[in-house]
Protein backbone atom coordinates (compact mmCIF):
# COMPACT_ATOMS: atom_id res chain seq x y z
CA UNK A 1 0.00 0.00 0.00
CA UNK A 2 1.15 3.21 -0.98
CA UNK A 3 2.31 5.02 2.47
CA UNK A 4 1.20 8.68 1.47
CA UNK A 5 -2.29 7.62 0.71
CA UNK A 6 -5.11 7.36 3.05
CA UNK A 7 -6.96 4.14 3.17
CA UNK A 8 -10.19 6.05 1.78
CA UNK A 9 -8.13 7.07 -0.92
CA UNK A 10 -6.41 3.43 -1.45
CA UNK A 11 -10.53 1.88 -1.32
CA UNK A 12 -11.52 4.77 -4.84
CA UNK A 13 -8.37 4.22 -6.51
CA UNK A 14 -9.57 0.88 -7.38
CA UNK A 15 -12.43 2.94 -9.76
CA UNK A 16 -9.74 3.95 -12.37
CA UNK A 17 -9.29 -0.12 -13.25
CA UNK A 18 -12.79 -0.16 -14.05
CA UNK A 19 -14.23 -0.59 -17.56
CA UNK A 20 -16.54 2.18 -17.33
CA UNK A 21 -13.46 4.54 -16.37
CA UNK A 22 -11.79 2.77 -19.24
CA UNK A 23 -14.65 3.46 -21.76
CA UNK A 24 -15.24 7.42 -20.16
CA UNK A 25 -11.32 8.31 -19.98
CA UNK A 26 -11.88 7.21 -23.96
CA UNK A 27 -14.38 9.54 -24.43
CA UNK A 28 -13.42 12.58 -23.02
CA UNK A 29 -9.67 12.23 -24.56
CA UNK A 30 -11.55 12.31 -28.35
CA UNK A 31 -13.64 14.49 -27.03
CA UNK A 32 -10.84 17.04 -26.39
CA UNK A 33 -9.23 15.90 -29.50
CA UNK A 34 -5.87 14.43 -27.72
CA UNK A 35 -5.03 17.85 -26.64
CA UNK A 36 -4.16 18.92 -23.34
CA UNK A 37 -6.63 21.42 -22.09
CA UNK A 38 -4.65 23.50 -19.65
CA UNK A 39 -4.39 27.40 -20.79
CA UNK A 40 -0.64 27.83 -22.77
CA UNK A 41 0.17 24.20 -23.28
CA UNK A 42 -2.13 22.71 -25.98
CA UNK A 43 0.49 19.70 -26.46
CA UNK A 44 -0.93 16.98 -28.68
CA UNK A 45 -1.50 14.01 -25.98
CA UNK A 46 0.11 10.78 -26.54
CA UNK A 47 0.08 7.30 -25.41
CA UNK A 48 1.93 5.43 -22.82
CA UNK A 49 3.29 6.91 -19.23
CA UNK A 50 6.96 7.51 -20.45
CA UNK A 51 6.43 10.65 -22.04
CA UNK A 52 6.16 14.28 -20.90
CA UNK A 53 2.61 14.89 -23.45
CA UNK A 54 1.86 11.25 -22.05
CA UNK A 55 -2.24 11.69 -21.77
CA UNK A 56 -3.73 12.28 -18.35
CA UNK A 57 -7.62 12.92 -17.85
CA UNK A 58 -8.21 15.06 -14.98
CA UNK A 59 -10.72 15.60 -12.51
CA UNK A 60 -11.43 19.48 -12.26
CA UNK A 61 -12.82 19.08 -8.97
CA UNK A 62 -11.47 16.24 -6.98
CA UNK A 63 -13.44 13.43 -6.38
CA UNK A 64 -12.54 12.22 -3.47
CA UNK A 65 -14.82 9.09 -4.03
CA UNK A 66 -17.84 10.35 -5.16
CA UNK A 67 -19.00 8.14 -7.68
CA UNK A 68 -21.54 10.86 -9.26
CA UNK A 69 -18.57 13.00 -9.43
CA UNK A 70 -15.57 10.10 -10.64
CA UNK A 71 -18.09 9.78 -13.62
CA UNK A 72 -19.30 13.22 -14.97
CA UNK A 73 -18.08 13.86 -18.02
CA UNK A 74 -18.14 17.56 -17.18
CA UNK A 75 -16.11 17.43 -14.22
CA UNK A 76 -13.11 15.73 -16.81
CA UNK A 77 -10.37 16.99 -19.21
CA UNK A 78 -7.96 16.00 -21.09
CA UNK A 79 -4.24 16.93 -19.80
CA UNK A 80 -0.75 16.21 -20.29
CA UNK A 81 1.10 14.18 -18.14
CA UNK A 82 3.38 17.30 -17.22
CA UNK A 83 1.11 19.81 -16.57
CA UNK A 84 -0.55 17.27 -14.43
CA UNK A 85 2.12 16.84 -12.08
CA UNK A 86 3.15 20.38 -12.34
CA UNK A 87 0.55 23.13 -11.92
CA UNK A 88 -2.46 21.09 -11.47
CA UNK A 89 -1.64 18.58 -8.29
CA UNK A 90 0.47 21.98 -7.11
CA UNK A 91 -2.69 23.99 -7.31
CA UNK A 92 -4.79 21.05 -5.35
CA UNK A 93 -1.89 20.94 -2.62
CA UNK A 94 -1.79 24.62 -1.81
CA UNK A 95 -5.90 25.36 -2.65
CA UNK A 96 -4.83 28.21 -5.25
CA UNK A 97 -3.05 28.67 -8.51
CA UNK A 98 0.27 30.35 -8.38
CA UNK A 99 0.17 31.11 -11.93
CA UNK A 100 0.95 35.29 -12.28
CA UNK A 101 -1.00 37.38 -14.65
CA UNK A 102 0.01 39.41 -17.63
CA UNK A 103 -0.89 42.13 -15.15
CA UNK A 104 1.93 40.84 -12.43
CA UNK A 105 -0.76 39.76 -10.51
CA UNK A 106 -1.66 36.07 -9.74
CA UNK A 107 -4.57 35.16 -11.77
CA UNK A 108 -6.75 32.94 -8.65
CA UNK A 109 -8.29 35.17 -6.09
CA UNK A 110 -7.65 32.58 -3.47
CA UNK A 111 -4.05 33.16 -4.12
CA UNK A 112 -2.59 34.76 -0.78
CA UNK A 113 -1.04 37.81 -2.72
CA UNK A 114 -4.32 38.05 -4.73
CA UNK A 115 -5.87 42.25 -5.19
Amino acid sequence: MNKQRSKHAEHYRKLYMTKRWRFLRAEVLARDLFTCQQPGCGSRLVNGRSDPRSAVVHHKTPHKGELELFYDKDNLEAVCWTCHSGAIQSAEALGYDSTIGADGWPVDPKHPGSK
